[in-house]
């Protein structure tokens, strides 16, 4: 398999500004009941690639 090590780092990043857009939009008061969803799926979604990046591979 492919490494895919930079493909999952850009998507960690943009997941995070994402988060990070919408809990400033929260934070102004500005906000709808979707943006506190999306903050919450951007934040697991960049959690889970974080984890990906992070995670030790196991020796075959």
């Amino acid at each position: 398999m492919q490494n895919r090590k930079y493909y999952r780092v850009i998507m960690a990043i943009a997941c995070f500004v994402f988060a990070g857009l919408n809990a400033y939009r929260v934070y102004t008061g500005n906000y709808s009941t979707m943006d506190v969803f999306l903050l919450v799926v951007f934040l697991v979604f960049g959690a889970i690639y974080l984890f990906l990046i992070f995670k030790k591979d196991k020796p075959e």
